[in-house]
């Protein structure tokens, strides 16, 4: 008989498939333990059967009626799947029951437009400008005032930035050492021969810098009905490091046989049918793609790598002000960090551009939001895809997006996000003076 730990431990290697069936038969055993119902709804929403998990959540609402975080749960995944307005009233009651929550006010934040005159808002300010919002609130929190106060709330946002820095210290100087480490061990040749790759599939990889727009042309692509959408799986990266790196250090291709470069490609494709189960054509947005996509088109040559490029202006200014997950981009708390960071993807393409240039195509977001239909079809193009208008209305496309673009690919393709900086350029200085010359393309 299976124990809610079994369960868990299932959910944690990604079988949802089989966690699922024993999640139900322990809630019919224990239909009012919050425990069971709670780990049912996680089951449900890692199946993808999301109104099931739903139904789940509101079951654990009535089992623990003065507990918020069931109602945040439900919201979340309501956010997920686009319904913002269930959301928001699910947020709201969550708020009333722990009104100075700074985690439910930056998820109320993030899917509705929330003003200083908000009273969940104005709550929380004044804890804050009181001295009694406590510690642990005010990260989360110094987000959304910034977003319900613009301008007047900018130094809500630099604390909130600050907090998440001493938490979460970075430095720069570790991945400068990591990328000229693994340019070296790629740089070496001849590199062995690695096999067919898999014939029959099509993996899209979709990378670039967060915020960059990688989202957008993920759930362009997978409007089309020959591809699937796996998200951020961080299977390449994974992939590729088990073999190249040993000891903690790049192994260079020229040592590596073609059994090693095989098995890459191959602990991918694994990776990929055992947690996603995508199908023939699939779309993977792994963010550090650009590191070894290169390496990955010669290992699988049907696979394509699409580089998301945006002006580095608007794409540091929606990092900055955006809560990332404690443990990922700690760069993102810092102007300059952020501006360092984009030199370490510009490098890495540049070293791509070179070495082999015919593994990527690049895409500008501002002329795929500005006329998107002849980039779309470029896109396509490159992909090996047939023309599809279903690429033209990815708001239509009824994915899970589980980043913080969720509430922006949910409207039609616009062009009102280009140019975001400029409201907040005096305040950006540090960012626009490290970018330096990486701006002109833009300008």
């Amino acid at each position: 008989m299976a124990t809610l730990e079994d369960i868990r431990k299932l959910l944690a290697r990604g079988e949802a498939a089989k966690a699922l069936p024993l999640a139900q038969a322990v809630a019919r055993r224990r239909a009012r333990d919050p425990h069971a119902i709670n780990l049912l709804a996680r089951c449900f929403t890692d199946a993808g059967q999301h109104r099931k998990a739903l139904v789940a959540y509101d079951r654990l609402i009535k089992l623990v009626p003065r507990s918020a975080q069931p109602l945040a749960d439900k919201a979340h995944l309501l956010q997920l799947i686009g319904d913002m307005e269930p959301a928001e009233a699910a947020l709201r009651k969550a708020l009333a029951l722990e009104p100075l929550n700074g985690s439910l006010l930056r998820m109320l934040s993030m899917g509705t437009k929330i003003s200083a005159d908000d009273p969940a808002v104005a709550r929380v300010a004044s804890a804050w400008e009181q001295g009694t919002l406590p510690a642990t609130e005010k990260t989360h929190a110094g987000y959304a005032l910034f977003k319900a106060f613009g301008h007047d709330g900018f130094t809500y946002l630099e604390q909130a930035n600050r907090l998440q820095q001493q938490k979460n210290p970075w430095s720069i100087s570790d991945r400068r050492k990591e990328n000229a480490a693994l340019q070296a061990a790629l740089r070496d040749t001849p590199w062995p021969e690695a096999g067919a790759g898999a014939p029959g599939r099509l993996p899209i990889f979709v990378t670039g810098m967060p915020r960059s727009g990688t989202t957008l042309v993920e759930q362009i692509l997978s409007s089309h009905p020959r591809i699937n959408a796996t998200g951020e799986t961080g299977l390449p990266m994974r992939a590729a490091y088990s073999v190249l790196a040993k000891g903690g250090q790049f192994q260079s291709l020229s040592t590596l046989t073609g059994a090693d470069l095989s098995l890459i490609g191959q602990r991918y494709i694994d990776g990929i049918d055992h947690f996603h189960a995508p199908g023939p054509g699939f779309t993977d947005k792994s963010i550090q793609t650009f590191m070894v996509m290169g390496l990955f088109h010669f290992i699988l040559p049907q696979a394509r790598t699409i580089v998301v490029r945006r002006d580095p202006r608007d794409v540091g200014w929606s990092i900055y002000r955006n809560h990332f997950a404690d443990g990922t981009h700690a760069y993102s708390t810092s102007l300059t960090g952020i501006a360092e960071m984009h030199a370490i993807m510009d490098d890495m393409v540049a070293f791509w551009r070179q070495q082999r240039p015919e593994a990527f195509l690049e895409v500008r977001y501002e002329d795929l939001v500005r006329d998107p239909e002849p980039e779309i079809r470029r896109m396509l193009d490159y992909c090996g895809l047939d023309w599809d208008p279903a690429c033209l209305a990815p708001e239509k496309n009824t994915n899970m997006v589980k980043t913080l673009s969720a509430e922006q690919v949910r409207a039609p393709i616009s062009s009102k996000a280009v140019g975001g900086w400029r409201a907040y350029a005096k305040e950006l200085a540090p960012l626009i003076d490290a970018l330096g010359d990486r701006v002109k393309p833009w300008d």
